[in-house]
């Protein structure tokens, strides 16, 4: 599957990975990795996954989202099933930094947090070139709606694509284990083959 070549964003990029390194708008967040740079996915990706939050045993530690935890492992599954290759896809969180409870479990992102970083999602959005913006669980999808309202629900509209701030929005299921409570793995894997087959007719679309 290929994609469309992204003009020269490598600056402004860099720059704004330099700007969520040096942030300190979070307490709960002092000392943790702030998880954006170039191993989050190319710049001209066909698709941008927007998760919840770096997990401790996952991106917190290795530097790249939805990566050797065991949401990651089901990630990786969720793409390979689909014939999505992981290194033509980007990813990033509505928050960059890893949220923990006060015994130092990973936890869910303070509103006040996913609001702080609000400037980077929109312009890690505006830089990636990604034709689609796959909202990963509900805490993903209202803090997409944050920067533009939309009429999507999670559970009422899984895997319907709509037009979104000149991009398709797709809203799917987290790959995290809490999640399979309400979508299994299988129900995931057949999600991601409709989402494989809208990247391939946006790509036959686009070449004539």
């Amino acid at each position: 599957m290929e994609c469309v070549h992204a003009k020269d964003r490598a600056a402004p990029f860099a720059a704004l990975v330099d700007e969520a390194a040096a942030c300190r708008a979070c307490p709960r967040m002092d000392g943790r990795r702030r998880l954006l740079s170039t191993a989050n996915g190319p710049l001209d990706a066909c698709v941008l996954f927007v998760a919840e939050a770096p997990g401790r045993l996952g991106g917190e530690r290795t530097g790249v989202p939805l990566q050797s935890d065991q949401t990651g492992r089901n990630f990786a599954r969720l793409l390979a099933t689909a014939g999505i290759a992981r290194d033509g896809v980007f990813v990033t969180n509505a928050v960059l930094c890893n949220p923990r409870d006060t015994h130092g479990r990973n936890a869910p992102p303070a509103l006040i947090e996913i609001a702080r970083c609000q400037p980077f999602l929109r312009r890690t959005i505006d830089l990636v070139t990604a034709s689609v913006i796959v909202a990963l669980g509900k805490v993903a999808l209202a803090a997409l709606a944050r920067l533009e309202a939309h009429e999507l629900a999670l559970r009422r509209d899984v895997g319907r694509p709509i037009a979104w701030r000149g991009r398709i929005l797709v809203p799917l299921y987290h790959p995290g284990p809490r999640a399979q409570i309400h979508r299994p793995l299988p129900e995931q894997e057949r999600d991601f083959a409709a989402l494989a087959a809208l990247l391939a007719s946006l790509h036959d679309g686009a070449g004539g």
